[in-house]
């Protein structure tokens, strides 16, 4: 019998097509130079931008700290008259319950000198809307002793008003018009004047305190860190 060969291999009885290589596709000229134009200008405003960041912080940083030196001469006038009644006031207060308690019917005195203190530097700081330049605790600092001030110029025009309206008009009846008849306690209608001039020691040395440790903290407060630094 004939025998018969054996099938070729299906790859081997196909043709094959030789691949084709893959033209790369070129950027045209124009688009590069737009590309590259467009980085240099953005490149150049965002330069620009951040120079201006600089300068803008460092004019508010100038600025802060002009501010900062202005207040902390303010609150070291202000705090030199109220240390000089925080020192004084309690002592002579000690004095005259001291004669009361002893039924020496001591004098009381008027308080009738004006105040002549201005908050140029607070006044100017809040009307040019400065207090952004300065942290959130500074801020509040910086409220609570001007408060407190307030506070105190109210209680002298209280003893003021009351000395010249109350106690002036009475002087010339003498002590008896003052005290009880046992001398030991100031009648109910004259009891302001101690206990005003009790509240006028405590606002002194309240003030004083916190203009002390208002003026160290300037003197060493650090600039506000910028938005999102």
């Amino acid at each position: 019998m004939r025998q018969h060969s054996a099938c070729p291999v299906l790859g081997d009885a196909l043709p094959t097509k030789a691949s084709k290589p893959v033209n790369s596709i070129k950027t045209p000229l124009w688009i590069i130079r737009l590309a590259l134009e467009l980085a240099v200008v953005f490149i150049g405003v965002y330069g620009a931008f951040a120079l201006s960041q600089h300068e803008a912080k460092k004019e508010a940083d100038d600025r802060r700290r002009q501010l900062q030196d202005a207040l902390v001469r303010e609150i070291t006038d202000l705090t030199s008259n109220t240390r000089r009644v925080a020192r004084q006031l309690p002592i002579q207060l000690a004095q005259f319950d001291s004669a009361v308690r002893a039924g020496a019917r001591p004098p009381l005195q008027p308080w009738i000198e004006p105040v002549r203190v201005e908050t140029h530097m607070w006044e100017a700081t809040l009307q040019s809307g400065a207090l952004g330049l300065f942290e959130i605790p500074t801020v509040y600092r910086l409220s609570q002793f001007y408060n407190e001030l307030n506070a105190g110029f109210e209680q002298l025009t209280q003893l003021r008003t009351l000395s010249e309206t109350v106690l002036i008009p009475n002087l010339e009846r003498g002590s008896s018009e003052f005290y009880t008849p046992d001398g030991r306690t100031l009648r109910l209608k004259y009891q302001w004047y101690r206990e005003g001039l009790g509240e006028l020691a405590r606002l002194a040395a309240s003030i004083t305190a916190l203009g002390d440790s208002l003026t160290t903290q300037l003197g060493s407060d650090p600039a506000p860190a910028a938005p999102g630094g």
